[in-house]
């Protein structure tokens, strides 16, 4: 069988990556390979790796960003790294879970051997698994994250994710039960805000024949369909007061009736639930029911924004370049370092979700301009306007007299004024860093964090001059 998989082993250093290779064929894996960490997706997709060993020359955050790198090729992909043989950081312990293993012998040692064994069998395990989930970071967050699936994925509880829209949730969701003793049943997702509450109802519990007009047969319902598995209830917070009383009723007594069912159906299922509500505030207006919020919250877990972890762009961008890229069968992608620096400093109110949304469209447009165009004139405006409410003056000019003008000249609409108000700001702002440059209009565009061009038509449009 050792025959049939493919081995590579990477190191900065190729003699060392060649030597590995060497010892590894000796153990009985002849078609292993020695390569270069920076090596090409397209390179790495045609080898179909099966599994990577990362060599001693590399750094730890050079084999996080090279783990990620083969994972895009194949998720479940096990990987053995050494990482120069120093003891890794405080939370690198968890990613086994993902299928990381550290070695701290060369490959001719007991011990190297013995890890090889675990890495094999967690292929075997996953191998079927193409949507295996990947958590793509190195920051205190998401090692907080990991560590918390690590502790609770094995337990039996019910487990309450929340955190803003784009963070992650369904991923940490499918990473809970990939790692569960339910991860050979299935995982069945109903989302609440995507149905009206009659067709939610019967999506969830299911319904017999003849329950309603259209039943014409009977249908197993997401809870039925997650029997010996897990059922992720996304953005719960948007569930009626009725159907939050049916599913107490579930987590209480295991069991339900279809919609114009006799008979209860018992049901041995995990629920994990999900939400970008404020439950305890919901329950205190009176529009969740403070039981279920119990009942679900045994185990809470938030999902980190990404402003918050930004010491994680590099390494997702870095990701989804290369995901990308892979997909639509194009060479890799630079990042300039003015676009890496301005996305590190945009607020990304859409998560992680709206950074991969801009990766994928400058992979395929191969081209970052945008980038500028889009989130330069978007973020300074969200900033601008937070600042405002924090700090009086922030514009020149817009005093109480200024806004009781407006309101004379029937401009008192919150959009107009807003749209004056930003004009006013960027229009400062501009004529602030082109006075800082002393007119440098190229060293001006840089301080803005906008495009040379940009910054040029700006000029124009407010008719500036020095």
């Amino acid at each position: 069988m050792s025959d049939e998989i493919n081995v590579l082993v990477f190191d900065s250093d190729l003699s060392v990556a060649e030597a590995w290779a060497e010892r590894i064929r000796e153990l009985g894996f002849p078609q292993c390979f020695s390569g270069h960490p920076s090596a090409p997706m397209e390179e790495l997709a045609a080898m179909k790796p099966d599994l990577a060993v990362l060599g001693p020359s590399l750094d730890e955050y050079t084999c996080v960003q090279c783990i990620h790198k083969l994972k895009i090729v194949t998720p479940f992909m096990p990987v053995l790294t050494s990482c120069g043989g120093v003891p890794l950081s405080p939370g690198f312990e968890t990613i086994p879970f993902e299928g990381i293993f550290q070695v701290k012998s060369a490959p001719e040692d007991v011990e190297f051997c013995g890890t090889l064994q675990s890495a094999l069998k967690f292929r075997e395990e996953y191998k079927m698994r193409p949507d295996y989930p990947v958590m793509v970071g190195h920051s205190e967050a998401i090692r907080t994250i990991k560590q918390k699936i690590v502790k609770v994925a094995s337990k039996d509880i019910t487990v309450l994710i929340t955190g803003e829209t784009g963070t992650g949730k369904e991923l940490i969701a499918r990473s809970l039960h990939y790692h569960s003793q339910r991860n050979q049943g299935p995982l069945v997702k109903i989302s609440c805000g995507a149905l009206p509450d009659e067709l939610l109802e019967s999506e969830v519990f299911g319904f017999q024949k003849g329950a309603f007009t259209g039943a014409h047969k009977n249908k197993p319902g997401r809870l039925e369909l997650a029997h010996n598995g897990t059922l992720f209830i996304d953005e719960i917070g948007d569930l009626s007061l009725a159907l939050q009383a049916k599913f107490l009723q579930v987590l209480e007594d295991k069991a339900f009736a279809r919609l114009g069912g006799i008979y209860d159906k018992v049901v041995d299922t995990r629920v994990v639930a999900a939400t970008n509500s404020n439950l305890q505030r919901k329950v205190q207006e009176g529009l969740f029911r403070k039981d279920l919020f119990y009942r679900l919250n045994v185990v809470h877990i938030q999902a980190t924004p990404l402003r918050e972890r930004k010491q994680d762009i590099p390494l997702l961008i870095d990701y989804f370049v290369n995901k990308y890229c892979l997909e639509l069968k194009k060479t890799a992608l630079e990042v300039p370092a003015r676009i890496l620096k301005h996305l590190q400093t945009y607020e990304w109110p859409g998560n992680v979700r709206e950074l991969e949304n801009i990766v994928r469209r400058a992979a395929a447009l191969r081209d970052w301009d945008f980038v500028f165009r889009e989130l330069s004139l978007d973020s300074p405006r969200k900033r601008v306007d937070q600042a405002a409410v924090q700090e009086v003056g922030v514009v020149p000019g817009w005093s109480d007299e200024k806004i009781e003008k407006l309101i004379k000249e029937n401009r008192f609409s919150l959009k107009k004024i807003t749209k004056t108000f930003v004009s006013d700001a960027e229009r400062q702002a501009i004529v602030d860093a082109l006075t800082k440059s002393q007119w440098n209009r190229k060293k001006a565009a840089e301080i803005l964090g906008v495009s040379y061009k940009t910054l040029l038509g700006r000029i124009d449009e407010f008719r500036l001059k020095p």
